[in-house]
């Protein structure tokens, strides 16, 4: 017969009781927040995480911001809110949000985005904001701008290549261009043993990429302001343009991304790039300098300092309250201990200071800069023409989009496939060309390689009446229209040439292997062929599988599920 329970146990049960009462009480908002201390957990905010909302009033703000000084922003977010700054008897909370420049602005003006604060990389976004909101909506879109930073943009090169033409004595955009436009390549400057220059920048709806446009053009005509709309007509400008974007191997979303992809990859995916200073720094210090060193040219014609303004937005949604708590924020990123932290964290501050680590050679840049040429950002009338400028000159694109409609793709992963992928038409321009595949047991084209002006539409609507059945012809499908797509690129004009495909399963009905496929593509690095660009698309996708099919025409592996693939079709619209 049993005993009586023991001391201990009842202890245990109370204990039990107490977990289970304070569990609910914290799901349900109910415990007092003197008690919140004491249990631990996650602190009030920290960078890359949403902060927690204090207890009492709250005003909250929001603050979008490129996503060049991601960092910086979310370090000092962190520390803001932390602090508990007050308007009144509210205390403030700022939710920071990061981005492209570009799409930002385009969020801005279609009212997608409602921000309190914004600031873009440089003044031409504003510039372009101010100007669309006055001329379209005729309302004033701030009242003032103040910088917070000032980060130059530089080509970053491996050590050795940068080395090869001169490096550490000044190196100049068109000492660059030259080598990346001529045939030979590295062969040209002597180093034949690193094959083609690859040259790649972001898309100009980063800033990076659109400051790097206007720095190509400052370059050639030998200026450092006064770009007029005279000089996006010059032949000369036009021309070196048109060879040295002619060159971009790889375009890509923003300049950080360019910066990860390169240093996983290595010297064989890009020789050299433009980014923000700090991107090198922060990169050195992820990748310990492997495979080798990334080092900033500070370009002998001249570069853009990004000074990443801030403009408090006055929309509909300001009131005087919340343009105060704008203001509080906007003070503390100016304040010494904020510009200090940036300066730490390899962003150079506005504020004067005299340059310390990781301002050094050891960490790729160089650590006084008042000597280098400072590019002027343009005038209205010329940003708005620069981008058309742009799109006028850089290789039109010829891509083949292959999709998969086996029987494990019904349901929503069928339709969120069919809406990116019709989104990824519509991105292209009029001058691009496409085909559009689509398989199971058999591979199926939906129309011959056309012109985006005379068939995106057609396209679009034959690819929303897709549906899943069958079985996996990935291998077939690959082989086929990339045998197609290099027959085309031997014999056409300069385009850039892509497969991009699609697939949430391992391949169960070609006639061809996994050898067979990969026989069909370059050996060693013949990288001038049609680039293979991957979406493994949901949990049962092999990824390795694609990565190896991707990599062998120096593309990327795109990782995606149904809730992503809309924002994966936008990453790949950014190569083109």
């Amino acid at each position: 017969m049993a005993g009586k329970p023991k001391p201990a146990f009842w202890f245990i049960v109370v204990l039990v009781a107490a977990g289970l009462a304070w569990f609910g009480l914290n799901r349900a908002g109910r415990v007092p927040s003197f008690l919140k201390g004491l249990g631990g957990g996650a602190p009030a905010s920290s960078p890359g995480a949403q902060p927690s909302r204090p207890a009492g009033d709250v005003l909250e703000i929001s603050f979008y911001s490129s996503s060049a000084k991601k960092s910086w922003i979310e370090a000092m977010t962190a520390r803001f809110n932390a602090e508990g700054h007050k308007v009144g008897d509210k205390t403030v909370l700022v939710k920071a949000f990061h981005g492209n420049s570009g799409e930002q602005l385009d969020d801005l003006k279609s009212g997608k985005i409602k921000p309190d604060l914004w600031s873009p990389g440089d003044e031409s976004w504003l510039a372009l904001g101010e100007a669309y909101f006055r001329d379209v909506k005729q309302m004033k879109l701030f009242d003032e701008m103040k910088p917070l930073l000032n980060v130059p943009l530089v080509i970053a090169m491996w050590e050795p290549m940068a080395q090869a033409l001169g490096y550490p004595k000044p190196i100049g955009w068109r000492d660059v261009a030259k080598v990346a436009m001529d045939p030979k390549g590295w062969a040209s400057a002597g180093n034949p043993q690193w094959g083609a220059f690859r040259w790649g920048h972001a898309h100009p709806d980063a800033n990076s990429g659109f400051l790097t446009v206007a720095s190509e053009i400052y370059a050639v005509l030998q200026k450092t302001s006064g770009m007029t709309t005279a000089d996006l007509a010059n032949p000369a400008a036009i021309s070196f343009l048109k060879g040295f974007e002619g060159a971009v191997e790889h375009y890509g979303l923003s300049n950080t991304w360019i910066d990860d992809l390169m240093r996983r990859k290595g010297p064989g995916y890009l020789s050299a790039t433009v980014q923000y200073e700090n991107t090198i720094i922060e990169g050195n210090l992820k990748y310990g300098n492997k495979p080798y060193k990334l080092v900033a040219v500070y370009p002998s014609e001249g570069c853009f300092f990004a000074r990443h303004p801030v403009a408090i937005i006055k929309g509909e949604w300001m009131t005087p309250e919340r343009e105060a708590a704008a203001k509080l924020f906007v003070d503390f990123l100016l304040s010494p201990e904020a510009q200090k932290a940036a300066m730490e964290m390899g962003v150079r501050p506005i504020a004067k200071m005299p340059p310390a680590a990781p301002f050094d050679a050891g960490h790729g840049v160089m650590a006084d800069v008042s000597a280098v040429k400072a590019f002027e950002v343009p005038g209205e009338d010329v940003l708005k023409r620069l981008r058309d400028l742009w799109e006028s000159v850089k290789v039109p694109a010829t891509v083949v989009l292959i999709l998969d409609r086996s029987g494990s793709m019904q349901g929503e992963p069928m339709e969120n496939a069919k809406a990116g992928a019709v989104q990824f038409i519509r991105a292209m321009k009029p001058r691009d060309r496409v085909q559009v595949v689509v398989f199971s047991d058999q591979v199926t084209p939906l129309s011959d390689v056309c012109e985006i002006a005379s068939c995106g539409e057609d396209l679009g609507q034959k690819v929303s009446t897709v549906f899943a059945e069958g079985g996996t012809a990935l291998y077939d499908s690959i082989a086929a229209y990339y045998k197609e797509l290099s027959a085309i690129k031997k014999s056409g004009e300069k385009r850039r040439y892509a497969i991009l495909v699609l697939t949430d399963g391992d391949d169960t009905k070609s006639s061809l292997s996994f050898e067979d496929l990969m026989a069909v593509f370059p050996k060693g690095e013949d990288y001038d062929v049609p680039k293979v660009y991957t979406i493994a698309y949901g949990g049962e996708a092999k990824k390795d599988l694609l990565a190896q099919i991707s990599n062998k025409t120096n593309a990327r592996l795109f990782e995606s599920s149904a809730a992503e693939i809309a924002k994966t079709y936008r990453e790949l619209s950014a190569d083109f």
